[in-house]
């Protein structure tokens, strides 16, 4: 079959090419056997037989107008650094500025926020009282909060969040542009959205229509690990967007991971089906859990692709799947998260449908875990950097916090280096079995 994945079939070209004799980087020089594979004769560097990222040749640049176009975007440019690069690429565009976040963000966007000198506040997510699910912003609340703060430049959300709920982007957008604000999308864990339905839903057509998006493909597309995209939906030059990126980003990325991104875009063109068909193996599934008095985490709009089911005893589950070789994204708390793919066989769908009607599930005890309020008496870098010491948590009260502290996974911070720790913050962090915190020294 005839492949449009051209930078791809370039790497593959020369990886392949027997008659090259490499005097270049990596010193495996492509004969090294990486578990019993060739895969290293596919890991090169700049040449002018392969490409240059930061300085791309005809087959890169293709490949991102080609990523652009079947994201409906109007610039798409790789990273082999994760989401964690995006986010600290989309952020820098805001050096100096008050960036609204909401509160449920990756420790990334914080990090980027911080190496940026950017004021962060925050709009506060809900929880589902039923399971202790953080919820995704609401719109009423993204909007009270720019009513408030007149001067934000951006609005940094999450969307979808771990457990696979969603937020109104179209709406979010809405607001923002209203405002004359850029709106940023951590779309960490829906690359693949696009490709799951009625493009015209809210669910697909908003999933990139966020002024920057952040994709992280590895997490939901087939790419290796690492592979991400940034998308914008505005006039951006690349050269810009590179010259941001290399303040974070290594200057020898992976051409493995590049390439499989546009081996990633070609696939899900050609294969939308198989997206449906695992969103309609995965409806199936819902159903017959629920139908069996198991609780499935949903919301307005939520990951077709994600079961999260929550129960009282959810870390007994979690370990008695675990031993029998089902091993799911994430148990924390009452969840227990499980991503799909249509890579996942009926073999997939069958051992965890059995294996999870064929367990005791406790129903989960309601349960409120809203984040407490995030009050900075201190900058960001100025708390992580200076002189610190660590405290009890119970002895904490009143004292300044210079490391976060972040529950992994899902990777969020529930202490903000920066931050007064209160009383109320306290108890959230002992809840949170957090028994001893990083503080400024003075």
């Amino acid at each position: 079959m005839r492949s449009d994945a051209i930078f791809y079939e370039k790497i593959k070209k020369y990886g392949e090419d027997g008659g090259i004799h490499r005097f270049h980087m990596p010193g495996h020089k492509g004969r090294a056997n990486f578990f019993g594979t060739e895969i290293s004769r596919y890991d090169v560097t700049e040449t002018n037989g392969t490409d240059n990222l930061f300085f791309p040749q005809k087959e890169l640049i293709d490949a991102e107008n080609r990523a652009a176009k079947l994201f409906g975007v109007k610039r798409t440019v790789f990273l082999a650094g994760g989401a964690t690069l995006g986010n600290q690429t989309a952020l820098s565009f805001f050096n100096g500025k008050k960036v609204l976040f909401e509160r449920n963000i990756h420790i990334s966007a914080l990090n980027a926020a911080m190496l940026s000198d950017i004021t962060p506040v925050f709009a506060y997510n809900g929880s589902d009282v039923a399971t202790g699910v953080v919820l995704p912003i609401s719109a009423d609340e993204i909007e009270k909060k720019l009513d408030e703060e007149k001067d934000v430049s951006a609005v940094f959300i999450t969307s979808p969040n771990y457990y696979g709920l969603c937020a109104d982007l179209p709406k979010i957008k809405s607001i923002c542009s209203h405002r004359g604000v850029k709106l940023i999308a951590d779309n960490s864990h829906g690359a693949h959205l696009s490709f799951t339905g009625d493009i015209f839903s809210p669910l697909a057509a908003g999933s990139h229509c966020a002024d920057i998006t952040v994709d992280s493909a590895h997490k939901t597309l087939p790419s290796l690990t690492g592979a991400a995209m940034i998308h914008f939906n505005y006039d951006v030059s690349r050269e810009d967007v590179c010259a941001n990126m290399l303040a974070f980003a290594s200057t020898s990325p992976s051409f493995l991971i590049l390439s499989s991104l546009d081996y990633a875009c070609e696939w899900c063109a050609k294969n939308r089906e198989k997206f449906e068909e695992a969103k309609r193996r995965t409806d199936e599934l819902k159903e017959k859990l629920e139908s069996a008095g198991i609780c499935v985490v949903r919301s307005e709009f939520y990951d077709p692709l994600r079961i999260c089911i929550a129960a009282k005893n959810a870390a007994e589950i979690d370990k008695k799947l675990q031993n029998n070789g089902i091993i799911p994204e994430m148990q924390s708390g009452n969840c227990i998260v499980f991503m799909i793919s249509p890579f996942n066989t009926e073999d997939d769908f069958s051992a965890l449908e059995k294996a999870l009607l064929n367990t005791k599930i406790i129903p989960p005890e309601r349960e409120e875990r809203s984040f407490p309020k995030t009050v900075f008496v201190r900058p960001l870098k100025t708390a992580f950097f200076g002189r610190k010491k660590e405290v009890l948590t119970e002895k904490s009260v009143g004292m300044i916090a210079a490391r976060a502290v972040i529950p992994y996974p899902p990777g969020v911070p529930i202490l903000i280096p920066g931050e007064i720790i209160t009383r109320e913050t306290a108890d959230y962090l002992i809840m949170n079995k957090t028994e001893k915190v990083t503080v400024c020294e003075i």
